[in-house]
């Protein structure tokens, strides 16, 4: 049964038993998508996926932790071509290796596991880690590692890039140039070419040390791209500002864009966005800008009161100027015409200690913040359109959050973000209220509902109205299991009840 909010419908499967806990979703053609889940308990289970043709499951199997000479440990499942592809890894006295399973459609083990990455270990303290990354077009796939060194020693990492007929296309093990305590790897990125790109900040030991503070001082951005003729390191200058989180994207082959956020050196806080375009065959920034938050929009959604107490401190001359915290870079989109549209998400954990009673003992209560939505979009000459902020709040505790954050998609000349809220925050008419005044999302029968907030990307004027609810669909949404896919124009959605959940398609 479809429901519907402004221009999107979403077309939903029937309510079944759910087979154990979702982990991902996976979309594959048009209507069509895997289904990972942990089927046990936290010690004792087994992965098993499910194939899903329009909205029904077609096919289900097991996940074999079988490598050669014993059991693997099980580092992600991903579709290679239209191939279900097992990652397993496993460690040979001073070697960790990682072997690729594949399956059929029908969710069969089609050959023996194939060893497809190594590293060296120490035999008695096994640092390090395999991840997988695929390149936004599914055309290339790279299985990375990373190997910490210890305080005085420098990272390690390495590479091995293949195409979906399993060609090597590239790979690399290198040590970084600075050591261990002095950098930290943002991220790797896998260009629709085939490209792998590293991102490391640079930092120097300040003045000042604590142990409630991090004492380094921010020096540098670095960008390695390794390509098969050899290894670039592009430097970002960012004068007296530090990178705070970030993200690459590419459009072309020749360009890279960086965009993130910053701070001051000397603030602890978010001060706005920022981007480079970067011409790889020079090797230098054609494009940049740095946009810092004014007053205005950093306490667009503050109480009077807030507001009353912030200009009375101004008056006095004490009032620093109000900062945001705890931002982290979500995603960037590049657009057809070149232009930039970034997303960003405030996200904290507030830890709560009580004494039990009189035995003396303590216990801890995580309390997980998914609040404000920023986007913001540059145009193709490198100017600032527009900065937007979408209000919510969503809090949970002990949980890790199941029914926070949101999903977003780029379609009709908007970006769109998908996230659970409260229905108080709307009137009858389902026109959102007040941004000063916002109720924290709720997920009862009677008080949840789905939003959908669309940013015009041209003006950057925000429309927000109810998407669906709990009493519609009975069940509650889960938007970090979403899964967009732009190949077909799709989002996929779950959603969960007790032990029952359902699957949903939204197409744009």
């Amino acid at each position: 049964m479809p429901s519907q909010a402004q221009d999107y419908a979403v077309d939903w499967g029937e309510m079944q038993r759910s087979n154990g806990r979702m982990i991902q979703i996976l979309p594959d053609s048009m209507g069509n998508f895997y289904a990972l889940r942990w089927v046990g308990g936290n010690l004792m289970g087994s992965y098993k996926v499910s194939r899903h043709d329009n909205l029904e499951q077609v096919a289900r199997g097991s996940i074999s932790l079988q490598v050669p000479g014993g059991i693997g440990t099980f580092e992600g499942l991903r579709l290679v071509g239209d191939r279900p592809i097992a990652f397993l890894s496993d460690k040979r006295g001073d070697t960790r290796l990682l072997f690729m399973q594949e399956y059929t459609k029908e969710v069969e083990r089609t050959n023996e596991p194939i060893e497809l990455a190594s590293y060296a270990v120490d035999k008695l303290i096994d640092r390090g880690w395999f991840d997988v990354i695929q390149s936004n077009n599914g055309k290339y796939f790279a299985v990375i590692w990373e190997i910490p060194g210890k305080k005085e020693e420098r990272d390690r990492y390495g590479f091995r890039i293949y195409d979906t007929d399993m060609n090597e296309i590239n790979e690399g093990d290198y040590r970084l140039p600075f050591t261990s305590e002095l950098s930290t790897i943002h991220g790797h990125y896998l260009s629709n070419d085939g490209d792998y790109f590293l991102s490391i900040s640079e930092y120097e030991k300040g003045e000042r040390n604590s142990i409630f503070r991090d004492n380094r001082e921010f020096v540098a951005l670095h960008i390695y791209h390794i390509a098969q003729d050899g290894l670039q390191d592009y430097k970002l200058d960012v004068d007296d500002r530090r990178i705070i989180a970030m993200t690459l994207s590419t459009a072309t082959t020749d360009s890279l864009t960086v965009t993130g956020i910053y701070g001051m050196k000397d603030t602890p806080g978010v001060d706005g966005v920022f981007y480079q375009r970067i011409d790889l065959r020079k090797g230098e920034a054609t494009m940049e800008g740095f946009k810092k938050f004014d007053q205005d929009f950093i306490t667009q959604d503050w109480s009077e009161r807030d507001i009353n107490r912030l200009e009375r401190r101004e008056e006095r001359g004490v009032a620093a100027m109000p900062q945001l915290y705890n931002y982290r870079m979500r995603e960037a989109h590049i657009l057809d015409d070149g232009s930039i549209v970034g997303t960003l998400e405030q996200y904290y954990i507030q830890v709560n200690t009580n004494n039990t009673g009189q035995t003396g003992d303590f216990s801890n209560n995580y309390h997980y913040y998914y609040n404000d939505i920023i986007a913001y979009k540059i145009d193709g000459e490198g100017q600032f359109d527009w900065v937007s902020k979408i209000n919510k709040i969503q809090v949970s505790t002990n949980d890790g959050g199941p029914y926070s954050s949101y999903e977003s998609f780029v379609a009709d000349g908007k970006l769109n973000f998908i996230f659970n809220d409260h229905i108080n925050n709307y009137d009858e008419s389902g026109d959102f209220i007040d941004n000063r005044l916002i109720y924290a999302a709720n997920y009862s029968r009677r008080r949840n509902v789905v939003a959908l907030a669309s940013v015009d990307l041209s003006s950057g004027v925000i429309g927000r109205k109810p998407f669906f609810d709990r009493e519609d669909i009975g069940a509650l949404v889960m938007p970090k299991l979403f899964n967009v896919n732009y190949r077909s124009n799709e989002v996929l959605i779950y959603a969960i009840w007790g032990r029952k959940e359902k699957f949903g398609l939204l197409r744009f």
